[in-house]
């Protein structure tokens, strides 16, 4: 047989030679990656630091520029007042102070929206609010409406808008009672620092891919010539292999000899290590291969006479020997607390009846299909068929621990199928069931076996009120 179906598992996972440069890879993009996220979140940090620190400053100078007390006269009466275009030529010189700002302007906020009291471009820019307007607040500024209107200080705000990337700061004002009166506010546009900042980015991205290349392509040629190329060869020598025939075997020690792998590192021991293996597994098989087709032969002659006497010919399950062999071993094991099992007793219904109207060969079909459903519900237990319409099964492990579920399912089945009148009557299997576990003050198996016969009696009780004797 040749080893190229042992390995055809394995043949479906990728290859060294592409796993080693696929994890280099990954890793390299998963440091670019990192690299690139902190550099830009820094790039970020930093420009609204800059321009939080800015908008401070300009909005504490705005604060100077006029009389918080007169707030409701300025929304008032505005235009109309000369300290109220004072106040406005002085923001306009303090805006130009400031170049990176784009929007300066004043607006008292009530829960409805924001007041226009000053907005620098209002009396020539048709676009701009003016005084009196009320302010239709952004998402964003939306989360701090109650702040807002209480006069709390509320962090600078960032984010696209329809002017572009933004930043706001806004400042509250108080009057001399303490009272509010207004926010001064403005507006940087971060729209071309932040365009720079990917630009930057980007070409950091495309420099770094760059060398993650060239390191690659070295690493792939190194690992080609020192790591995956000698196992490369090892297992494509090793495709080659067939072990059928002790000929066989001298020939893969042949081809593996001449692959001449000399890399003075762990590969170079391991091959040789394999090609010794192989040596000594070979002298091994000439010396046991005759004892073990003797041993072969005598077990499958075992084997076979054990199945013969210890298997029901009908069902293929545990016949009365085996029960009673395992009978025995439970008995020895109760006593010392070493098992946990429970039993279920199963008795088929109305088998005399079947054999009777439709013959022993519908009965045998009768009784192989009821025990069927016994085995194919306890599948992790042995079954056995102590009569010839009788079967234990002794639960173990998880049919043990799922014990009354298993239990309702083969009731439900045997249900279903004794129900489907459509079938033939020898198909509609039926039988009563009934369970019993070790308790703590059984010593004895067939304790156990009592309290499960007599429940599997009760269900048999129940079956013919219901049904009758035969159906």
């Amino acid at each position: 047989m040749n080893n190229t179906e042992n390995t055809s598992s394995v043949k479906t996972r990728l290859s060294v030679s592409i796993r080693l440069p696929l994890l280099i890879i990954t890793s390299f993009l998963l440091i670019i990656i990192t690299v690139i996220v902190m550099v830009y979140l820094r790039f970020e940090k930093r420009t609204v630091e800059e321009y939080t620190a800015m908008g401070k400053s300009a909005t504490q100078l705005m604060t100077n520029t006029f009389d918080a007390d007169k707030m409701p006269l300025y929304l008032e009466k505005n235009f109309e007042l000369e300290e109220y275009n004072d106040i406005r030529e002085e923001l306009i010189m303090l805006k130009k102070n400031y170049p990176d700002v784009m929007y300066m302007y004043i607006y008292h906020f009530i829960p409805e929206g924001g007041e226009v009291i000053f907005d620098l471009d209002s009396d020539y820019n048709l676009d701009a609010d003016p005084p009196g307007t009320l302010y239709d607040p952004d998402p964003a500024v939306l989360e701090y409406m109650d702040d807002l209107c209480s006069g709390k200080e509320v962090p600078a705000m960032t984010g696209d808008t329809e002017d572009g990337y933004m930043l706001t700061y806004m400042r509250p004002v108080f009057n001399s009672k303490g009272e509010y009166a207004c926010h001064v506010c403005v507006d940087f546009s971060m729209e071309d620092l932040h365009k720079q900042d990917l630009r930057f980015v980007l070409g950091l991205l495309l420099a770094l891919i760059a060398v993650m290349i060239i390191i690659t392509a070295l690493d792939i040629m190194y690992m080609k010539r020192n790591i995956t190329g000698p196992i490369d060869r090892i297992k494509n020598a090793t495709d080659k292999f067939s072990y059928e025939k002790e000929s066989d075997h001298q020939d893969n020690i042949r081809i593996m000899e001449e692959l001449g792998i000399n890399t003075g590192d762990e590969i170079e021991v391991i091959y040789k290590l394999f090609i010794e293996f192989m040596k000594n597994n070979l002298n091994y098989m000439r010396n046991l291969n005759q004892a073990e087709n003797d041993i072969r032969s005598k077990e499958a002659q075992i084997g076979q006479i054990s199945e013969e006497a210890y298997r029901d010919i009908l069902t293929g399950v545990g016949n009365k020997t085996a029960y009673s062999k395992r009978v025995k071993e439970i008995n020895a094991a109760i006593p010392d607390g070493k098992c946990d099992f429970a039993i279920v007793m199963m008795d088929i219904n109305d088998l005399k009846k079947i054999n009777d109207v439709h013959g022993h060969k519908a009965g045998d079909q009768y009784i192989k299909g009821c025990c069927h459903l016994l085995c194919e519900t306890f599948k992790h237990s042995p079954v056995f068929r102590i009569g010839g319409d009788e079967f234990v099964a002794i639960l173990q492990g998880p049919d043990f621990e799922n014990k009354q579920s298993l239990l309702e399912r083969l009731r439900n089945d045997l249900n279903e199928s004794y129900s489907n009148e459509d079938l033939d009557p020898w198909l509609r299997y039926s039988a009563a069931v009934g369970m019993a576990d070790l308790a703590s003050d059984d010593n004895t198996f067939e304790l156990v076996f009592k309290r499960a016969d007599q429940a599997m009696y009760e269900d048999k009780k129940r079956f013919k009120e219901q049904h009758g004797s035969y159906r």
